[in-house]
């Protein structure tokens, strides 16, 4: 199971942080500005539990906008339960064609906590920007276009604060990788959230080079039927010198920026 205990205080003035929290083999990570608290995804059900203890005991009450980036469980299993339990801003997620739209129990709950608390969605799309604090805002890259396979759907956030960022890139696959670089968006981020899990399906070395990132966090858990992550996909990351870090080795991780540099702390 994830950890119930953040491993990192609350930000100073001038910092932002980001964590991202042990779900197993999903994905979670927050994102904490002086002003601002973005969720992004939550993992299966079964985790719904430690990733609202995770956040309570930071002292947050509302997230401003919560992230769900593609109707996968492993990614939004548990987040009917999180928006449950928060003052919650508004939710984005991709717009998903009828074709595609899943007919879960998870996606359904969550769709149906989403009316009941009557919380605004905004869909994902590339260009679409959020502002948080002063110097810090989100940028969303994508869904460029319509798609037949929901992780290529994945909201791909890039998260900006001073003159560090983080790319958060859900589950997308090289097809939609190739749509964002095609857009000419700026893909340059020290940190990388690495793409479904590292399945060699994602993570085309076209895309690693845009990034250029100087750390790359695997988010998978242990043991995981798929082999995540690849090893051909670690060897992409590794062409390009950059540190690795784990949530099946390292458990949650903690990135702490005052738009300059970083630090990082781990639970392992």
């Amino acid at each position: 199971m994830g950890i119930q205990q953040p491993i990192s205080d609350a930000v100073a003035k001038g910092e932002a942080k980001v964590h991202f929290i042990d779900v197993g083999q999903g994905d979670s990570e927050l994102i904490v500005t002086e002003d601002k608290t973005v969720l992004i995804d939550c993992g299966e059900r079964e985790y719904s539990g430690d990733v609202i203890k995770y956040i309570k005991t930071l002292g947050i009450s509302k997230l401003d906008y919560v992230i769900c980036t593609h109707p996968h469980s492993d990614h939004i299993g548990g987040m009917s339960d999180v928006i449950n339990e928060f003052d919650v801003g508004s939710v984005v997620m991709p717009k998903v064609q009828e074709s595609v739209t899943p007919t879960t129990s998870s996606y359904s709950r969550l769709i149906d906590v989403i009316a009941k608390k009557d919380i605004p969605v905004r869909y994902g799309k590339n260009g679409v920007k959020l502002s948080l604090s002063e110097g810090s805002y989100i940028e969303l890259l994508s869904p460029v276009k319509d798609y037949e396979d929901l992780n290529n759907y994945s909201v791909t956030a890039r998260f900006v604060h001073g003159s560090t960022a983080f790319l958060f890139t859900g589950d997308i696959e090289k097809e939609a990788e190739q749509d964002i670089l095609d857009t000419g968006a700026n893909l340059r981020a020290q940190v990388i959230k690495v793409p479904h899990h590292g399945s060699s399906t994602s993570s085309s070395y076209a895309f690693v080079k845009a990034v250029k990132p100087d750390y790359a966090v695997f988010e998978v858990g242990s043991p995981n039927d798929y082999g995540h992550p690849h090893k051909e996909t670690i060897e992409t990351y590794s062409d390009f010198g950059c540190s690795f870090l784990r949530t099946d080795m390292n458990g949650s991780i903690v990135f702490t920026t005052d738009g300059k540099t970083l630090e990082v702390e781990t639970e392992k």
